[in-house]
């Protein structure tokens, strides 16, 4: 967990501090945890925090790293946590078992999770995965789209040897041919074995029926009612940091790299898997309006999640998230 507050140091290199009989109020404390560790799937909203776009919202705003897109959900249905990060069909599960949260913002507007594999394997189509080594990361969203996926073209979970392994084992797993696929997203497995000299295949899910959106922003209903000012600032901020990120991904490279300097990702990499994560926030190209995904596409991935993996129609597909939120003015895509 890291909080970065930029405020301070920002008035005082500009010489703006506040004169002493003049009141401020402070910003509201606001924390989100991420679906994962830092990576490029993140590059906005640390464009956002480095560039003071919370800040000038009134929120100062801690980003916890975290273990999985379901784990996420987890914690803000529980109330652990105020906001989460989080792939989409990992919330709905979440939320159609009684979970009171919404999805706020929809961030990755299309999904760049798919299944990866050497092109060495022969793997080509969906049906040559049968009788293959699958690795899905426990935790993860892939723990529900596979499921999903196989059932789109026509193969059970039988059909396919799951393997459970993290994110970097299954690449070290891929690489030394112990296991066939990987379920997860191309930056995170194309990327680092294109360094090893390995050429990497890739079949995208909303290729091969399943249409969802992924990652999004989302939060219990009980505290959107109680504050959504608080939220829709948020929001607010984050969509400029990723219209920014785009426009400028070195300096959205150097942002992350700054709030998050653990992280194991150099910088050729984050750029290199940045046009990953851009094409999945802008999918209509420019103009696309950032964080907007329309009641049509939502209708369409609940006919998908109903018919293709036994998602419950006891609700509506508005019950499970709002448009409320968004800015009134639409930040789009440059």
């Amino acid at each position: 967990m890291r909080r970065w507050l930029i405020c301070a140091a920002v008035a005082a290199a500009t010489g703006t501090m506040a004169a002493p009989d003049i009141e401020v109020a402070a910003a509201e404390r606001l924390k989100m945890t991420m679906n994962w560790t830092a990576d490029s799937a993140h590059l906005g909203f640390a464009l956002a925090e480095t560039r003071g776009y919370y800040a000038k919202e009134g929120l100062d705003v801690t980003f916890e790293e975290g273990r999985g897109s379901s784990v996420a959900a987890q914690l803000v249905a529980t109330g652990q946590t105020p906001l989460g990060y989080a792939d989409a069909g990992a919330a709905l599960k979440i939320a159609s078992q009684g979970a009171p949260i919404r999805i706020i913002a929809t961030i990755w507007k299309s999904s760049q999770f798919g299944i990866q594999f050497l092109e060495s394997s022969g793997i080509e189509k969906p049906a040559d995965l049968k009788g293959k080594k699958l690795s899905v990361a426990p935790g993860s969203a892939m723990v529900a789209l596979v499921p999903m996926f196989l059932k789109a073209n026509g193969l059970t979970e039988e059909d396919v040897n799951i393997v459970s392994a993290k994110q970097e084992a299954a690449i070290g797993l891929l690489a030394s041919g112990q296991i066939d696929a990987i379920a997860e997203t191309p930056e995170n497995v194309v990327v680092p074995l294109a360094r090893q000299g390995l050429a990497v295949g890739n079949m995208y899910f909303y290729e091969h029926g399943v249409p969802l959106v992924s990652l999004s922003l989302i939060a219990r209903e009980d505290r959107i009612a109680e504050n959504p000012d608080l939220y829709r600032r948020f929001v607010r901020a984050t969509l400029r940091g990723w219209r920014d990120a785009i426009e400028e991904p070195e300096a959205a490279v150097d942002a992350l790299l700054t709030l998050f300097p653990e992280t194991r990702n150099s910088k050729e990499d984050l750029l290199a898997a940045a046009r990953y994560s851009f094409s999945s926030v802008c999918p209509g190209g420019s103009g696309d309006v950032i964080g907007y995904t329309p009641e049509a596409t939502w209708n369409t991935i609940y006919e998908v999640m109903t018919t293709a993996l036994d998602f419950p129609t006891t609700k509506p597909i508005e019950a499970y998230y709002t448009l409320d939120l968004l800015p009134e003015e639409p930040i789009t895509c440059p």
